[in-house]
């Protein structure tokens, strides 16, 4: 739970942020290296943060924990498991102060047809910061996506236009949705603030071509 001002602690989470995503800008190359456009997410994400845990600009600043399971409790008190986040950074000595980064491919060629993976990756990623179930409390949050066959401008609009129908249900902020970040490097960046019932989350989406 955050105590004090939300918005100066948003500005400590985009701080931190802004150093992993340099980070995750120069080693990205090597990892997107190691697999080809069929690899699975898991087995992307696990590099990509095992790869975060060995860089010397992680050590002593923050501590990467890939698969953080979320635990709870019911209303006997009773333990429940929330869900798993893929990876969070965690830069304070209060493990509840985190950013969540959630990973999803996009543009893949499947047997039977191509997918841009675009639903999903808002169903199934975004909707979660916007319920709650990830960042529970806290003002900030990170949305990685693969594209798998990097294009990324395609996988760009695919995911906007998916943000943009479902603007009422994912309780987005403003009159337009999304707001573009510069770009850094290969890294194609934009974000879009959510209402939820205990305060508002901005999200980082990150858009990694698997040939940068």
């Amino acid at each position: 739970m955050i105590i004090g001002n939300p918005s100066a602690w948003l500005v400590k989470f985009q701080d931190v942020h802004e150093k992993v995503l340099h980070v995750i800008k120069d080693v990205w190359p090597d990892c997107a290296g190691r697999f080809h456009a069929d690899a699975l997410e898991n087995r992307i994400t696990d590099q990509l943060a095992l790869m975060l845990q060995r860089d010397p600009r992680s050590r002593g600043y923050w501590c990467v924990i890939p698969q953080l399971k979320l635990l709870d409790s019911d209303s006997k008190g009773d333990v429940v498991t929330k869900g798993f986040i893929d990876f969070v950074v965690i830069f304070d000595l209060n493990q509840e102060k985190y950013i969540a980064y959630e990973c999803k491919r996009l543009n893949v060629l499947f047997p039977s047809r191509f997918q841009t993976l675009a639903d999903k990756y808002v169903n199934e990623g975004v909707m979660r910061y916007v319920t709650a179930q990830y960042a529970q409390d806290l003002p900030f949050g990170v949305m990685i996506g693969y594209v798998l066959d990097s294009n990324v401008p395609n996988a760009v609009t695919a995911v906007k236009n998916q943000i943009e129908n479902k603007s009422k249900g994912l309780h987005c902020i403003g009159v337009s949705p999304i707001k573009n970040l510069p770009p850094v490097s290969f890294i194609i960046r934009f974000k879009s603030d959510h209402l939820r019932p205990n305060g508002k989350i901005e999200v980082q989406h990150l858009l990694l071509p698997l040939s940068p």
